[in-house]
């Protein structure tokens, strides 16, 4: 069988543009250098902002900003610590703000002798009906440029606790953005 000249000099001019195509896009590795800046903010400019309020409860009461950082204190600025065998609630003492870009959900998790005894929660009121949530568990959204007003519930009744212990020590604030 004879092809005419034509027709397989066409099928010869496919195969070798594939094979041009298919061996210019096949490589092992690419280095390319770029600009990047990641600065670092303060705990009050930063993407998660955490911020004492200006009510009574919040800054140079048991919130405060030191050396760029937020700092929670029971027993400092005001009094020794909160009461053995009672529940104490602290309300609107720090907020967070997203200031990223995208919408996150927010837990704080807290350590120390006893973590249980702490809660981290807001209420929000919507005419008369008051909601309260916890911040555990990621429950909680903020939407970009949202902030959102916490508080603090203490209940250390049947607790075996003395002087010497701190019910936390650290809390640690997350955000993981969410898809919309």
């Amino acid at each position: 069988m004879k092809l005419p000249k034509g027709k397989l000099l066409a099928l010869v001019t496919i195969v070798a543009a594939l094979g041009v195509v298919t061996a210019t896009g096949a490589f092992t590795t690419v280095s390319a250098e770029r600009t990047a800046q990641v600065s670092v903010a303060g705990d009050s400019s930063a993407l998660l902002a955490l911020n004492p309020t200006s009510g009574p409860n919040g800054d140079g009461a048991y919130a405060a900003e030191e050396n760029g950082l937020f700092q929670i204190t029971f027993g400092e600025n005001i009094g020794s610590g909160v009461n053995m065998e009672a529940q104490t609630d602290i309300q609107d003492v720090f907020t967070i703000t997203n200031q990223g870009t995208q919408n996150v959900s927010i837990s704080i998790n807290d350590t120390g002798d006893h973590p249980d005894a702490v809660t981290f929660y807001n209420v929000s009121v919507d005419g008369e009906k008051a909601t309260t949530s916890a911040f555990e568990d990621g429950d909680y959204y903020l939407d970009s440029g949202e902030t959102v007003t916490v508080s603090i519930y203490v209940d250390t009744a049947g607790l075996d606790v003395d002087d010497e212990d701190f019910l936390i020590e650290t809390i640690e604030i997350t955000a993981e953005a969410v898809q919309s």
